[in-house]
């Protein structure tokens, strides 16, 4: 299928924009930075595709907010000291490793019922995971991977994903609705818990990444 005027306009600006991501460490160009400009050239009068009052009006503001508000709360959790006395309120000394490992493999794949992104997910999480991890005898890396991993799980609910929410507002006609998701997740989230611990336990520490 060939391209469009504006579909194959906004191919070169996706493609400049990844390339300069890809080579930051030649030019030094913060991310953020490349990632703005591509913004103003998709939307620039004469290049864009989309003019500036449209394309605001189209981003969901609330849930930026969101995920700024908890990518601070991690900071703030990791800064403060909460994150090793909240560690040291829910498990206490005597919690096994491999008690830990199922709880935090478990609370990170349920936490998508809470935080929509997966990156704000783990901005909360990780901080509070790393000094879990020095209590128990574990490789702080190893459970924050084992976490992060975790915490990709996502399809319980409409508003629980990004992607998801945003498909639902788009006026596309859905083609599963949320009983459809929450039959699939009594089987997913499950198996996802399962196979971390499992990856955790036997396969990652052969990569180079042992739990202890």
């Amino acid at each position: 299928m060939r391209l469009g005027r504006d579909q194959a306009r906004a191919a070169a600006i996706l493609l400049v924009v990844i390339a300069l991501w890809c080579t930051e460490y030649l030019h030094g160009i913060p991310p953020a930075v490349t990632a703005l400009a591509g913004a103003v050239m998709i939307t620039a009068p004469r290049w864009g595709t989309i003019g500036m009052s449209a394309a605001l009006d189209a981003v969901p503001w609330s849930l930026l907010l969101f995920m700024v508000t908890t990518t601070v709360l991690g900071g703030a959790l990791a800064s403060s000291g909460a994150a090793d006395w909240l560690t040291s309120l829910f498990f206490p000394a005597a919690a096994g490793p491999g008690m830990v490992l199922v709880v935090v493999v478990v609370v990170s794949a349920a936490s998508h019922l809470m935080l929509q992104s997966r990156s704000a997910r783990s901005s909360v999480l990780v901080p509070l995971v790393i000094p879990l991890a020095s209590t128990a005898g574990l490789q702080p890396a190893a459970l924050a991977f084992a976490s992060t991993a975790a915490a990709g799980f996502c399809h319980t609910t409409i508003a629980s994903a990004k992607p998801l929410a945003l498909f639902a507002q788009s006026g596309v006609p859905s083609v599963f609705g949320e009983r459809d998701l929450l039959r699939l997740s009594a089987w997913l989230g499950p198996a996802t818990a399962a196979v971390t611990v499992g990856c955790a336990l036997t396969i990652w520490p052969w990569l180079g990444l042992p739990l202890r």
